[in-house]
């Protein structure tokens, strides 16, 4: 995303108060010249990484996946702030119960994790990781409580990635049609994009 060549920093002879340059920013954010379907493809990943089980590395895990995938950098970045210290605890608790019943690990073997260092601390763990672990999934079955997790909040995180793609390409699907204008935009980008594959093959 291109903030800084937008029509709200553009030089003007009325300049736009800053309420109105926001204004703008967020419209040109929306409706750019890249077709839904990529925007809410970067934010959802963005999305779906920020609730993944890799602490401590969602910033680059979703700059390295966008660069990868050749989205939007940017979005995919700002995607991944919707995991949070507010908002991840009820999605890795949900994530770990969904693990072990995927993995079908009876709850009397494989009690429930020790979350206290995760989300009763200043987040000062990120510095030690392997200590944070061998606090939270220690004691009995280690393995099958780490693999609950890792693999439940997986799971959920790919879901909840792939409602957020759905819904923000509705919305901006819903933002082009009463914006044409916008529309054709996309459309040529879209264009200019098949053009380049076709290219390339």
């Amino acid at each position: 995303m291109k903030l800084f060549t937008s029509r709200a920093f553009r030089h003007r002879r009325h300049p736009f108060t800053w309420r109105r340059r926001w204004r703008v920013l967020v419209l040109d954010w929306l409706g750019r010249e890249e077709p839904p379907e990529r925007v809410a493809a970067a934010i959802a990943l963005g999305v779906g990484v920020g609730f993944s089980p890799f602490l401590g590395v969602h910033f680059l895990l979703a700059l390295g996946l966008a660069f990868l995938f050749r989205l939007n950098r940017p979005d995919a970045v700002l995607g991944q702030f919707a995991g949070n210290p507010w908002t991840i605890p009820p999605v890795f608790a949900i994530g770990y119960r969904l693990g072990r019943g995927i993995l079908r690990y009876d709850s009397r073997q494989v009690p429930r994790l020790n979350w206290g260092p995760l989300f009763e601390s200043d987040w000062t763990w990120v510095l030690h990781p392997i200590e944070t672990v061998r606090l939270v999934f220690g004691g009995p079955a280690f393995l099958p409580r780490l693999l609950s997790f890792l693999v439940g909040t997986t799971v959920l995180a790919s879901v909840i990635g792939l409602a957020t793609y759905f819904v923000a390409r509705s919305l901006l699907a819903l933002f082009h049609r009463r914006h044409p204008r916008v529309a054709e935009r996309a459309a040529r980008r879209r264009g200019a994009i098949l053009r380049r594959r076709r290219l390339r093959a």
